[in-house]
């Protein structure tokens, strides 16, 4: 009977573990499960309300709700909504519900929603961002559910609402995916109860409400995600269930699966081992009932000796029988132990071992013959320690053995065990009915190790991550399954160089940086080489978020998975424009210097040419009885000479390789002389503001060179003002270095930046004919070079223009002050 009812409670004790090991298992499925129902939903919905935000800028462009309608904005719209996903729509309603603009078809016909619950969140509740239960549309017939945003004006006015209707069939077909040998439960819910998606029944139960059900009676209230059981309030079907709240949005996401058909395989193999066990209690029921018969008879009648031995003999034949039976009938239950594939160990209240299968005995394989019925589970320990089959006993074995036959003794526990190895073990151990202890050793190495790797994984992710961030060079990651390459990821790098947070792009086609000057041959390289799976590298000109432009040098790049195949694109990219600058300053310094060599030697021809023109002039009106006429022909003749020889003077002032004497001055003071002088040449409507700041600073320079650089500024300055306004002349010092600046600012005509762009080139001019050489600053820009200092300009149209000129700090003791020198005449 001991024998039996160890059997029997043993055999209660591994259906009870089995069942509950059965129900774990769908919860783990039903939890993974909502993981991947949250991550598809909030990539889904967050997709949705990206291209809503640009749909509010679309509509801001084009003047607000009011001036949407027409069959370009339609087509506009029309683009966008193709990025939604099964072929969604996109719709514009005015603030009164009317819709303006769908994109299912145009004319849009007239729809009004302003009873709808989502336009009465956007409007009245004052919601910013609303997803609404599942519903059918009006004009399609398609079940779908909304993802709304209202349009605000600067004041935060309700003008209306965009929306994105998602079609309930693009997430219904993932969900068919996901394993049906259950037909599981799947669903998206809105915190409220209503349903967004549901698997199955989403025809059958649209605009239903679940708000009785458990999740959303209590389990939301206590965590943000479990596991639970519970008889659905639609259906009425008893599940083992999972649920989880959705981040950032209010949505939580349901998996489950019926109760009945995940136990239907724990209660087959139940009912095998309820008829094994009953068979072997049939066997001794008989055996009992006849060896109680045979004593009976026995005491009837002594006469019957005979008889009764012949019975007895007949009784043991049977008994035998029996239990050559009940043997059996236990062998076969060792052999479903056997076959089980976890290790199992019964042991009894003294802690001996009464039975283990093989794979019991693999996993402490070290401890070889030591592992027979009768041994003390203290032993198997101490013996499997010695042999250093644990790891976490080596050096520690008798404390390690303690510790272990403490957890073994208690209450049922659940932990794992390293073995030598390195193979890991999951132990569940629970006591019995008559105290003694049943095990379960899983061997949960290969978990372990992918929890290792998951684990590598993410720390590799997270170096990966922190890499790209930490590059000085833009990176931008873009998707390669659509024709435009729309951003994945952005590092910090590239939003220092576009002015584009990730927050902003990511989602949007790396277009955006394309703009009027970008050359459309070099963007279709780019597009071709990604098409061909080629690393090529360009140079274009991108615009960034202001709309200011730079030079883009980019090196595009596929990224293969294992099998070759493209799975995206990343751009390399880094800001050229300062080198371009450099670029295009030294070949207008080349230019200069030729155009100065050329200059020269023509000017000194001319000057050889025109000094017998001027001497003869000169000689010959003086003559006394020289006629009036041919006076005042020579007369002519020496003006024009003495103007050409000017012009002569000022190529070779431009041409000149070195510039004129130079001593320590006090800038302060030799610029307000120079003013001072030009105060009594400029026309008397054109004010001079001087804001002299640093009257202490010393320069290398020349008064003369001062006054003519001076002269020539404030005389175009006149110029451009219509001989009427004001001058402002600054000098200060210039931050970081300490150099000085001085600014000459006009509120003039201005110039485009064509005019900019040539404006130190010799004999260019903007001047009428006969009103200028195109030499004046040409020959400014070759005196502020002779002091080593720079000069540039700023300039547009009907704003003015600003010359600025740097010169180095002077080191000298010896100051010459600009009062020796005399201005030009």
């Amino acid at each position: 009977m001991a024998t039996l009812g160890l059997i029997g409670t043993g055999t209660a004790r591994f259906l009870r573990i089995d069942r509950e090991e059965t129900i774990k298992h769908y919860e783990r499925i039903t939890s993974d499960t909502t993981r991947l129902l949250e991550e598809h939903a909030r990539r889904t919905i967050h997709s949705a309300d990206l291209i809503l935000l640009q749909a509010l800028r679309m509509i801001r462009e084009r003047g607000g709700v009011g001036a949407i309608g027409s069959g370009l904005d339609w087509a506009d719209f029309g683009e966008l909504a193709q990025h939604l996903p099964e072929q969604g729509v996109l719709w514009i309603y005015d603030a009164d519900g009317r819709a303006r603009l769908g994109t299912p078809v145009f004319p849009t016909p007239p729809l009004t929603v302003a009873e709808r619950d989502y336009f009465q969140a956007v409007k009245t509740r004052g919601e910013p961002f609303h997803i609404g239960p599942t519903i059918r549309g009006k004009t399609t017939g398609k079940v779908f559910f909304t993802v709304n945003r209202p349009i605000l004006d600067e004041q935060g006015r309700f003008l209306g609402m965009v929306q994105a209707a998602i079609d309930t069939a693009y997430f219904t077909k993932l969900y068919d995916l996901l394993d049906g040998s259950l037909d599981p439960l799947t669903g998206i819910y809105r915190l409220e109860g209503g349903i967004v998606v549901r698997r199955p029944g989403m025809e059958t139960h649209l605009g239903a409400d679940v708000s009785r059900g458990p999740v959303f009676q209590s389990l939301l209230a206590r965590a943000p995600t479990g596991n639970y059981e519970s008889v659905s309030p639609l259906d009425g079907t008893v599940r083992i269930a999972a649920y989880r709240r959705i981040a950032d949005l209010p949505l939580v996401a349901i998996a489950g699966v019926s109760k009945t058909a995940a136990l239907a395989e724990w209660r087959a193999r139940t009912v095998r081992a309820i008829w094994l066990n009953l068979g072997a209690l049939g066997v001794l029921i008989v055996l009992g009932v006849l060896t109680w018969s045979s004593l009976r008879r026995q005491e009837r009648s002594r006469t019957l000796a005979e008889a009764a031995l012949l019975t007895a003999q007949a009784s043991e034949r049977r008994a035998c029988l029996a239990g050559r039976q009940a043997e059996q009938a236990q062998q076969r239950l060792y052999e479903a132990i056997e076959c089980l594939p976890d290790g199992f160990a019964l042991f009894d209240a003294e802690d001996r071992l009464v039975l283990c299968n093989s794979r019991y005995r693999a996993f402490y394989a070290l401890s070889g013959h030591a592992i027979d019925g009768g041994i003390r589970f203290e032993d198997v320990l101490r013996r499997g320690a010695e042999r250093g089959l644990f790891a976490d006993a080596i050096g520690r074995i008798d404390a390690w053995v303690a510790e272990r036959v403490a957890q073994h003794r208690a209450a049922d526990r659940v932990h794992e065990q390293r073995l030598w190895d390195g193979r890991w073990l999951h132990i569940d151990e629970r006591v019995t009915a008559d105290g003694g202890r049943v095990g379960v050793r899983v061997d949960i190495s290969e978990a372990k190790r992918r929890e290792a790797e998951l684990a590598d994984l993410v720390r590799r992710n997270a170096l990966l991550a922190a890499a790209l961030e930490a590059t000085p060079n833009g990176i931008a990651v873009t998707d390669a399954t659509t024709d435009a390459p729309h951003v994945l990821y952005v590092n910090r790098a590239f939003e220092a160089m576009t002015g584009y947070m990730a927050a902003e792009i990511v989602g949007r086609t790396i277009r955006v940086l394309y703009g009027s000057e970008t050359d459309p041959e070099v963007a279709a390289s780019l597009h071709d080489a990604k098409l061909r799976g080629e690393t090529v590298t360009a140079e274009m000109i991108n615009y960034r978020k202001d709309g200011s432009p730079f030079w883009n040098m980019v090196r595009l790049a596929p990224v293969l998975d294992p099998g070759g195949s493209t799975l995206a694109h990343v751009a390399v990219l880094w800001d050229t424009t300062e080198a371009h600058r450099h670029e295009a300053e030294e070949l207008q310094r080349q230019k200069m210097e030729a155009l100065g060599q050329l200059a020269g030697g023509i000017a000194h021809e001319i000057n050889n040419l025109l000094q017998p023109v001027i001497t003869l002039s000169n000689l010959n009106i003086g003559a006394p009885d020289l006629p009036a006429p041919v006076r005042e022909d020579f007369a002519d003749i020496l003006s024009a000479g003495r103007q050409c020889r000017d012009v002569v003077g000022a190529v070779l002032a431009f041409a000149r390789k070195e510039g004129a004497a130079t001593q320590p001055l006090v800038l302060g003071d030799a610029v307000c002389r120079a003013l001072s002088f030009a105060r009594g040449v400029l026309p008397p409507a054109v004010v001079i503001d001087s804001r002299i700041g640093d009257c202490e600073a010393i320069a290398m320079i020349s008064t003369t060179e001062l006054t003519q650089v001076l002269m020539n500024l404030l005389t175009n300055a006149a110029d451009a003002m219509d001989r009427s306004g004001t001058v402002t002349v600054t000098l200060d010092r210039l931050p970081g270095a300490g150099g000085l600046r001085l600014t000459i600012g006009d509120e003039g005509c201005g110039m485009d930046e064509r005019v900019r762009q040539r404006l130190f080139e010799p004999f260019f001019t903007t001047k009428p004919q006969g009103k200028g050489t195109g030499l004046g600053l040409a020959v400014v820009h070759g005196i502020v070079r002779g002091w080593r200092g720079t000069i540039s300009v700023t300039s547009a149209l009907g704003r003015g223009t600003s010359f600025e000129i740097t010169f180095p700090v002077a080191e000298s003791s010896t100051i010459e002050h600009p009062a020796t020198e005399s201005p030009p005449a």
